[in-house]
């Protein structure tokens, strides 16, 4: 194993001290012993490239490095890539920002703005990226809008997955994996031929862990359990020259426990009804690997998920002439999910849901790609459509709210309900939703080059969206009635309503407050999104490029707990318009290379979680739209290889995020301007820094030695919250060491991921009178063992 050839490991040394490296290496090794970076092909624009030669923002990592670095799913993209943050939700659902785009919503019926593909197929819904990484050939990571290109809109970018394909070539392998918290993984495959045009490769991993990495505060007891695992079916036709066809199935499940939050600020809804025990759950000193949640108790489910997930592709290339390809892409993709989760981090049952939905996703792509002596041009049309039920129930039986109004429900004279009913009343509740999405496209993108030196591109696409929407917040069972039809029914009939809702029927109020409601909306949006851009190359080695990019991410309904049918109302679709230059260099003869580039974000209609006032719950969640707000920054990547044993890379980046005009209510129930705020889950500064060394063991084996930090500054969880919303500042670490035989066909190693066991969480919100973080994971290390067979 020669780690020159991998150049794609970008990843970080601990913390700032990362910025020295570079100078280190450059006094310690002469530039005339420097060995030579391999050249890294890449297809973000639908066609084998350098990535040196593609003019936009992207990084491509091999499946080598991701190993290396310690990546097994994708929220640990966040060791090697630039710009990138991943947190997760009170319900368990993913959240990716990139460059500070992303939005903040626990619902699975939300796409982002940073997509995530596989083989170019979306996973248009970031749930659908929970599965495990495994038999990856590379990642390539998009930044700014990708509109013109890709089958699904974008502002902040794309992650694409590319798989490790099938050939003609026998070969398989199997990796063994434990450590500590009892940890015991698999992963393998194997490839080869089963006739002269047909090839397939089979590609499996497990996940287990039989012991809970978080430990309650309060009693002995344990969260954290993994049980997860994954498999891929690759199948490659070639019937003749003209036809290629890519068959391929994938599948995953996960039934790992769920991550419980940590209370670690007391902000009382109803200070007078409070739980004497909530306050004492509230601590400011949490170890990552302590936390709380609600004992087991008859009736409530385990705080674990039970998902899975199921996708269809198949892409044939058909060469129409000897400069022209016609390219159909189909898939299918399928999700169910349920996860219960604590969201008040008690050991109390102030505020828990039990999340439970499926999606059935369906897409359909037809490209034509061209060339004449001079251009490059591409046409194409795609269609997708989905179907999702997004339900929810809340467990709600202590917060002071449900007190509060259980008391007020005591006092009104009425004969339908016993007083026990209301004194155990609303412990329950749901939320239910349906959405019915359909989009259609058309796009083009043409590259014109002017002579050996200047590239003009070009691209635009026009896409009409249309969702389908009904959803409401409903009794569960009849035990949020006894409640719900005293003391909400006082309420409505201030303003000459009623709150006399049936068994499982909808709680939500019309706006007037005049009758309960199932909430029925339908949002059809268009846009051209686009892309100009220039590419100069004055010599071989450099690349200096300049960009003017719109994009659109489509707009959201939101399942929340809905008291009124305002809280439905639907946020439009989000517009950014980015500025960019940047320059990409090869130095000392492909020995080093250096990217950097500058970036400016004009953002219209920005996606928010925001709240709203009401009269009984304090503030209550809906999306919003931020009028406008702005981001600039920069970035620069650095990678060198001094020898051949040696390679080591720096990324940093700085991202300014400012809302310019937006005026909304805050998580404490109080009207803000908000202006001058930063975006959620965006830190100002990333570094990200790798080393990888190679030294000889004898004549047969190699120990090669990888270590990647990632450092980033504070940011918030929400806009405009106070120091109890802050997500501290953070550095983790990642480190392996392999003994590896020469033919690769044997190694043998140790991992450690969090190697310093830093404390860190990564989402800071609230629901019900705690402010609630969501940790990181403790230190995780191990042994590895892997075979190669050929």
């Amino acid at each position: 194993m020669d780690i020159k050839n991998d150049k794609s490991g970008k990843g970080s040394f601990r913390g700032c001290r990362a910025a020295v490296v570079p100078l280190v290496f450059m006094s310690v090794f002469s530039l005339d012993a420097f060995a030579q970076l391999e050249e890294v092909i890449v297809t973000a624009q639908k066609r084998a490239q350098s990535a040196d030669d593609v003019g936009m923002s992207i990084q491509a990592i091999s499946g080598s490095a991701l190993k290396d670095n310690g990546v097994v799913d994708a929220s640990d993209l966040t060791q090697l890539i630039s710009g990138f943050t991943f947190s997760r939700s009170n319900a368990n659902t993913p959240i990716f920002t990139l460059r500070g785009i992303g939005f903040q919503t626990p619902n699975l019926s939300s796409s982002s703005p940073v997509g995530v593909y596989l083989d170019e197929v979306a996973l248009a819904y970031p749930y659908m990226a929970n599965g495990p990484l495994f038999d990856i050939e590379r990642v390539e990571v998009l930044k700014g809008p990708q509109g013109t290109l890709y089958g699904r809109n974008t502002t902040g970018g794309l992650v694409n997955f590319i798989a490790a394909k099938p050939t003609q070539d026998f070969e398989s392998s199997v990796t063994m994996e434990a450590g500590n918290y009892d940890t015991y993984n698999f992963e393998g495959f194997v490839n080869g031929a089963i006739s002269d045009t047909v090839s397939v490769r089979l590609a499996a991993r497990s996940e287990n862990s039989d012991e809970g990495w978080q430990k309650s505060r309060s009693r002995n007891d344990e969260l954290g359990e993994k049980e997860r695992a994954a498999a891929r079916l690759s199948v490659l036709w070639e019937p003749n020259d003209r036809l290629t066809a890519n068959f391929g199935a994938s599948w995953w499940q996960d039934k790992s426990d769920t991550v419980a939050t940590q209370a670690s600020a007391f902000i009382p809804d109803e200070p007078a009804f409070i739980n004497p025990g909530i306050p004492a759950s509230v601590y400011s000193d949490w170890d990552n690997d302590e936390a709380d949640w609600g004992a087991s108790a008859p009736g409530r489910p385990e705080y674990r998920t039970d998902s899975r997930f199921y996708s269809l592709t198949a892409r044939f290339d058909y060469q129409l002439t000897d400069s022209t390809t016609l390219v159909s892409l189909t898939s299918y993709n399928d999700l169910e999910r349920r996860d219960f989760t604590d969201a008040d981090g008690t050991s109390l049952e102030v505020i828990d849901f039990d999340s439970m939905g499926e999606i059935q996703s369906f897409s359909q792509e037809f490209r034509i790609h061209g060339e004449t002596d001079n251009t490059k041009w591409l046409v194409g049309a795609f269609y997708a459509e989905d179907e999702i039920v997004d339900n929810q129930v809340g467990y709600y039986d202590e917060g002071s709210t449900v007190e509060f109004l259980r008391f007020v429900g005591l006092t009104i004279p009425q004969t339908e309900f016993t007083p026990e009913e209301i004194s155990n009343g609303f412990a329950r509740f749901g939320n239910k939703s349906d959405h019915d999405i359909r989009s259609y496209s058309i796009l083009g993108n043409v590259e014109w080059m002017l002579n050996e030196q200047v590239t003009i591109l070009a691209g635009l696409r026009y896409t009409k969206d249309r969702t389908e929407f009904a959803g409401c917040s409903t009794d569960h069972e009849g035990n949020t009635r006894p409640v719900w039809n005293t003391t909400l029914d006082l309420v409505a009939s201030g303003v000459g309503g009623s709150a006399n809702v049936g068994v499982n029927e909808c709680l939500t109020f019309n706006e007037s407050l005049t009758d309960n409601v199932l909430v029925q909306n339908t949002l059809e949006e268009e846009n051209v999104s686009g892309r100009i851009g220039i590419n100069y190359m004055p010599n071989e080695d450099m690349l200096i490029y300049a960009s003017l990019a719109q994009g659109y991410k489509t707009g959201a309904f939101p399942v929340v707990p809905g008291n009124s049918e305002v809280q439905f109302e639907p946020a439009v679709q989000e517009k950014l318009v980015a500025y960019e230059v940047g320059v990409k260099s090869s130095l000392f003869d492909r020995a080093a290379q250096l990217n950097a580039s500058v970036f400016f974000y004009d953002y219209t209609d920005k996606q928010l979680y925001g709240n709203v006032i009401d009269p009984v719950f304090t503030t209550l969640e809906l999306v919003v739209n931020v009028p406008e707000s702005e981001v600039y920054g920069g970035e620069i990547e650095l990678t060198v290889s001094p020898t051949d044993s040696l390679r080591f890379g720096l990324n940093a980046s700085y991202t300014h995020s400012e809302i310019t005009d937006f005026i909304g209510i805050n998580s404490l129930g109080e009207a803000e301007d908000f202006a001058g705020s930063d975006f959620p889950y965006t830190p100002e500064w990333q570094v990200n820094g790798q080393i990888s060394y190679l030294l000889p063991v004898g004549s047969e084996f190699n120990l090669i030695s990888n270590l990647s930090a990632h450092y980033q500054t504070f940011s918030e969880g929400v806009i405009g919250g106070e120091h109890d919303f802050r997500i501290g500042s953070y550095t983790t670490v990642n480190a392996t060491m392999n003994l590896v035989k020469n033919d690769d066909s044997f190694q043998v190693g140790l991992y450690a991921r969090n190697l310093f066991d830093e404390n860190y969480w990564t989402n800071a919100d609230t629901l019900q009178d705690t402010i609630f973080r969501v940790p990181g994971m403790p230190r995780t290390y191990g042994v590895s063992v892997s075979y190669n067979f050929d």
